[in-house]
């Protein structure tokens, strides 16, 4: 009888030492996790800094383009009021190119820089998926 009480209880050290064991190691998973969520977090920071560069870079474009335009806005208002003169034309023509052109580069930039900062590019997936996977494991094994 009694060596029969020393076998449940030695059996039942070793199902607490396995516990213990099962909780400590899924401690350890969830703060590699968490590192790892870290870690692609500030990846993506990285990435936001970047378009966040391209968003001001855009805007000042835009805002030179904007500038451009006006010119040629009052360049054209010119040539309307006087009579025809070439060398007005000419000033329209090439102030209206040139306009045009800065003010389409600094929309794509603009327009790319916005599309970089969307909030799901901040999401750590990676870092999710192995989540999910850990609990799908962790179900398995308990279960």
């Amino acid at each position: 009888m009694e060596e029969e009480m020393n076998e449940v209880k030695a059996e039942a050290r070793s199902v607490g030492t396995l516990m213990s064991d099962l909780a400590g190691e899924v401690g350890t998973l969830v703060r590699q996790e968490l590192g790892l969520a870290r870690a692609e977090i500030a990846e993506k920071a990285k990435e936001a800094k970047g378009a966040a560069a391209k968003v001001g870079v855009g805007s000042a474009v835009l805002h030179a383009g904007a500038l451009t335009l006006a010119a040629t806005c009052v360049l054209g208002l010119t040539l309307l009021l006087r009579t025809w003169m070439a060398p007005l034309a000419a000033g329209f023509l090439s102030a209206l190119v040139v306009g045009a052109v800065l003010a389409a580069v600094g929309y794509t930039l603009v327009k790319k820089g916005g599309k970089d900062l969307s909030p799901a590019q901040f999401v750590p997936r990676k870092a999710l998926d192995c989540l999910k996977e850990d609990a799908r494991w962790a179900k398995e094994r308990i279960v």
